[in-house]
């Protein structure tokens, strides 16, 4: 059979070796995703019909769905899987925005979506994904897997200023304006953080629908030479809520409702760390061109990003290998000179730490410090030289 079926098969082996008869992890067929739909209903109630019609009827089109079976063929648990393309410093992959996880109510606290979970990530590791992300309705529910914090939704409103010496025009994402809209997002984006989800047609088109079936606006704020400089939109069907609000100027923003600290939004789970360190680049501020220093990385659910690595790493990006060649003697804050090495800043000070930790320090949510306190070996000196992701906005909702 095919390669696919090949594993669907050793899939459900291990399964019925694991789970007993009948039980079954897979990736469903796209003629299959409507199976679905009544595990998403009972796990999300507050969605409306609407809502859920646009997400079946299109968002889930492009996405894979996880399930798990029982010996009846009922899905018990199901993680969806919406695919965007995101902007990661001088890289960029197509990734996983994780949604729809949920357990129906009679199979919860079985081990269900654990299972689910775990496959996922092998899977995304496989198939050298840098990390996928999720907005978790309960926080807890992720940090098992190795889920940490790494966006916070700003909390702000259009002030009065902006509201007086502009104009207010609506606007749909999906007509002849899609194209520039799509750019002067990009632009805003591009200027201010590192990590974002590329906006497209494509991506426009699908944002409108999904404001659509909320009852949703999107209205553009224009200057008196016709030039957009804000861009806002809201949804909701029982009660109106913004759902994006992009200023060209930070002046004209003001704290939403007296609240100034912005909400922990986004979690993020690195599933491969070599193609996630392959965005991460030097300092500008290092003495040296490059450095060639040691990382060794904690990773229970994932062995593959665990262990001792040799950690590469220049003005344009860095690389990982598993250590098996040793290194030059030890040099701490001097440019070495030997002949394999030339300008290179080479350190064998190892830098221990766990994945999570990783995620965090390189996203730029929590100085490395901060997660070292209270560990013994401290921070290596060479950590100050790497340059961490500058800002990061992932605030897509489903």
């Amino acid at each position: 059979g095919t390669e696919k079926g090949q594993d669907e098969l050793l899939s459900h082996w291990i399964c019925k070796k694991i789970y007993g008869e009948g039980t079954m992890i897979r990736y469903l067929e796209k003629s299959e995703f409507g199976a679905c739909r009544p595990l998403w209903q009972e796990a999300f109630p507050e969605d409306s019909r609407e809502f859920a019609d646009y997400y079946f009827d299109k968002k889930i089109l492009q996405s894979s769905v996880l399930v798990k079976e029982d010996g009846t063929g009922r899905i018990v648990t199901m993680a969806h899987m919406n695919p965007y393309r995101i902007n990661m410093g001088k890289k960029m992959w197509k990734l996983d925005y994780i949604v729809g996880v949920a357990t129906a109510a009679d199979s919860r606290h079985r081990g269900h979506m654990r299972d689910v979970l775990m496959k996922m990530l092998g899977d995304m590791h496989q198939d050298r994904k840098p990390f996928c992300y999720l907005m978790p309705a309960s926080p807890d529910i992720y940090r098992p897997f190795g889920f940490r914090y790494i966006f916070d939704q700003p909390q702000y409103r259009l002030g009065s200023e902006a509201k007086e010496c502009l104009q207010r025009r609506e606007l749909r994402l999906d007509g002849n304006l899609c194209s520039s809209l799509a750019g002067w997002m990009n632009h805003w984006l591009s200027s201010r953080y590192q990590v974002y989800a590329l906006r497209d047609r494509d991506y426009m088109e699908m944002l409108q629908s999904e404001l659509d079936s909320e009852a949703g606006s999107v209205y553009g704020w224009y200057d008196v030479s016709g030039s957009l400089q804000a861009f806002q939109a809201f949804w909701g069907r029982e009660k109106q809520e913004q759902r994006f609000l992009y200023a060209g100027r930070d002046r004209w923003l003001e704290p939403d409702s007296g609240q100034h600290a912005p909400r922990p939004a986004t979690m993020a789970r690195i599933t491969d760390v070599r193609s996630f360190m392959e965005a991460i680049v030097l300092d500008e501020g290092c003495p040296c061109p490059a450095m060639d220093v040691m990382v060794n990385i904690h990773d229970p659910l994932i062995p593959g990003n665990s262990g001792l690595w040799r950690w590469k790493i220049d003005g344009n990006g860095s690389s990982l290998t598993k250590k098996g060649v040793s290194l030059p003697k030890i040099h701490t804050g001097e440019c070495a000179e030997e002949p394999d090495y030339p300008g290179t800043l080479v350190s064998t000070e190892v830098l221990d730490i766990t994945i999570e930790q990783l995620a965090s320090w390189l996203f730029g949510y929590s100085a490395l410090e901060e997660l070292a306190e209270g560990e013994q070996n401290g921070v290596p000196f060479w950590c100050a030289y790497v340059q961490v992701l500058d800002g990061v906005y992932l605030d897509e909702v489903v």
